[in-house]
């Protein structure tokens, strides 16, 4: 019997291990990373960024990050193989304005910068950005780093913009699950309580039971006015309440001490 020959057959070569025990995700990475198109970019990409030996995947963090240690390198991308190019300078024009027009610039921010270019030309959210990286540097990926549903703090100023504290937000992508979102929720609430940098984020959740009556009293003795006065005018206007100047006076002191926490 004559065999077909097949001229998809190299692709082997590229082919990207993937390791998840989740369906979902499996198929998100499985769909972007057997694309024929994006296997064809691997050697222009692992040449640009001088790869001659993948990567282990096991502690990925620390592998790249030695990497970039001894491969502070200058590399300049080849948009040639992009066929979104009109899109990507009209997307990406602040990241081309700030190569003076030119994409050179060094690892590891240029590799990040392409791996977004990559998620713009297969029409990906940014949550794949670590998977691409995994992709080329390794040669297979984990869903670790692959977090449709992710609970983060977000340091604007990192991004480039005026100088603001961070936030916690939580982002979602369409295989978001309700369930997911909740489980999120729940870190970004002891991201709040937990995380140093995220110290400003102590407002009381426990209400103060009569919170609207309290600051009025305490504002009312900013203006001078005695306790058994402003005792006197609550109960003027509020006759089926009996309030004494002890009620008022309590009642200032822990509003006073609820402005010191």
């Amino acid at each position: 019997m004559k065999v077909k020959k097949n001229d998809k057959a190299y692709l082997q070569d590229f082919k990207i291990d993937i390791h998840s025990n989740k369906d979902i995700l499996y198929q998100e990475l499985a769909l972007l990373f057997d694309k024929p198109k994006f296997l064809n970019l691997l050697s222009n990409l692992r040449k640009t960024y001088d790869i001659v030996k993948l990567l282990p995947l096991d502690n990925f963090i620390e592998n790249i990050d030695d990497f970039y240690k001894k491969n502070y390198i200058e590399v300049k991308i080849d948009l040639s193989k992009y066929t979104k190019m009109p899109e990507i300078e009209e997307s990406f024009h602040a990241f081309f304005l700030l190569l003076g027009g030119s994409p050179t610039n060094f690892l590891p921010e240029m590799l990040d910068a392409e791996c977004n270019l990559i998620c713009f030309e297969f029409n990906r959210p940014p949550h794949f950005v670590d998977a691409i990286t995994q992709a080329i540097c390794c040669g297979a990926v984990n869903d670790t780093y692959f977090k449709p549903t992710e609970a983060q703090s977000v340091n604007f100023e990192e991004m480039g913009a005026w100088p603001t504290l961070e936030r916690v937000a939580i982002f979602v992508s369409p295989t978001s699950t309700y369930e997911e979102v909740k489980e999120e929720f729940r870190k970004a609430k002891d991201m709040m309580k937990t995380n140093k940098y995220l110290s400003y984020y102590q407002p009381r959740t426990d209400l103060t039971p009569n919170i609207r009556k309290y600051r009025h009293w305490y504002w009312e003795r900013i203006k001078g006015k005695t306790y058994q006065a402003i005792a006197d005018e609550w109960v003027d206007k509020h006759e089926s309440e009996n309030t004494t100047y002890l009620d008022v006076l309590k009642a200032v002191k822990t509003y006073e001490k609820l402005l010191t926490s």
